[in-house]
């Protein structure tokens, strides 16, 4: 099972923008969540109600756009879409088990006791408790439970973190069961006004000498306390079943972006140029207004500083996009059309407040200004219209001759996958 990085995508509906279509843009080209492209069935009056800075109020061109996407639109068959799919979506248990040794690698090293060891010796962890005080009196921040250290690299497990200088210094040579005391004295400017080059006794209780987990040597008390399952095979069992839902979304994903390609190879679309330069415009505007501050003689640095491209070469690239994106859209609309697709106004008003919640907007005027340029009347009327989009490109997706492909397997990142992540 092969993780498949993709770039634009409808159905996530988030922020489509100009740049971020096609395999090398994701990476190069203007960030996507500034603007979204226009709509493509959107009236208005162009004016926003909100003002810039300096009390002007902002222009959106392509509002003043009441277009229909079927004017412009010769549709292809769309009825039953060849698909041809370049990965394997497969989880196999060797998938599961390469996963899991990549977890391990990645968020460990993990320990358990060592019953073999009861003297520490240069190299060991060690599990201990500890509690700080200061004139006899335990300050705050100074205690914690079952804590792995480096005893003689004076550091936690794995180097995650130093310890200030003398710590773990009476550790050295204990045993398992011992309780020991630490005279250790803060640095000057360690941080903490109470504690600034305070002597202060840390005492320890030696809990055991640990040794590091292998992916083979997990047991249930890991699984316990990593997966928060009972044993291992339920511990593999959710792995197997997060890799499972990642591997169908990625496929749905690729059916996806293949049926676009195949609806913009096609059918014939011819968008009126205004409307174009129109969007265009609007999302240079929006991108001089957010990022720039409003100042235009700062947009090409910018480019330049956070991207490493020229203005030209920015503008290319969110000019193509845009097209792309309205060329899709006028598709999609007219595929609505021809099958009665229409808004449900309780399932948008869901997916809206969705989108709220996980996007971070705060609130739907806020998600509205950012899809319409800062005008959120316009933005809400193109949201709607993306939805209905979406429904279409559903529709269609539902009726496509998906022929699944053997790939070659390739690892899976442990940090893509949800639900697996151990503490």
């Amino acid at each position: 099972m092969q993780k498949k990085i993709v770039a634009m995508m409808l159905a996530a509906m988030m922020a489509v923008t100009a740049i971020g279509c096609g395999d090398n843009k994701a990476n190069s080209g203007v960030d996507g969540t500034e603007s979204v492209s226009g709509t493509e069935s959107v009236s208005g009056t162009g004016i926003v109600d909100s003002t810039e800075d300096s009390g002007e109020p902002i222009v959106v061109a392509s509002a003043a756009f009441d277009l229909k996407g079927a004017d412009y639109v010769t549709l292809c068959d769309y009825s039953s879409i060849p698909v041809t799919l370049t990965e394997s979506y497969v989880v196999t248990d060797e998938d599961v088990e390469s996963y899991f040794e990549q977890l391990i690698s990645y968020y460990g090293p993990f320990y358990k006791e060592d019953p073999e060891k009861t003297t520490i010796s240069e190299g060991d962890i060690v599990n201990v408790d500890y509690v700080g005080k200061l004139d006899g009196v335990a300050f705050e921040g100074g205690s914690a439970e079952s804590q792995n250290i480096d005893v003689y690299g004076n550091c936690a497990a794995g180097g995650t973190s130093s310890y200030i200088e003398g710590f773990t210094e009476g550790l050295k040579g204990a045993s398992v069961g011992d309780v020991i005391d630490c005279d250790v004295t803060f640095p000057e400017d360690y941080g903490k006004e109470e504690l600034n080059g305070k002597a202060v006794v840390f005492t320890f209780t030696v809990n055991s000498i640990q040794k590091e987990i292998t992916a083979s040597e997990v047991d249930d008390t890991f699984a316990q306390e990593q997966f928060q399952v009972e044993t291992v095979d339920e511990m593999f069992a959710q792995i197997k079943s997060s890799l499972e839902s990642s591997a169908a979304y990625y496929k749905q994903v690729e059916i996806y972006e293949a049926i676009q390609t195949y609806l913009l190879d096609n059918c014939t679309v011819e968008v009126p140029e205004d409307f174009l330069e129109a969007r265009i415009s609007d999302y240079r505007n929006q991108l001089v207004r957010s990022a720039c501050d409003g100042d235009e003689t700062q947009l090409e640095s910018y480019i330049s500083t956070y991207y490493g491209m020229t203005l030209e070469e920015a503008e290319q690239e969110w000019s193509e996009g845009i097209e792309q994106n309205t060329c899709l859209e006028f598709i999609l609309e007219t595929i609505a059309g021809e099958m009665g697709i229409t808004l449900d106004e309780e399932e948008y008003a869901s997916y809206v407040s969705s989108m709220v919640s996980s996007g971070g907007y705060g609130s739907e005027e806020t998600m509205y200004e950012l899809y319409g340029y800062g005008d959120a009347a316009y933005g809400e009327k193109y949201l709607r219209a993306l939805y209905v989009d979406q429904l279409a490109l559903d529709a269609v997706a539902e009726t496509a001759v998906v022929t699944e492909q053997e790939a070659a397997t390739e690892d899976v990142s442990a940090e893509s996958t949800e639900g697996t992540e151990v503490e």
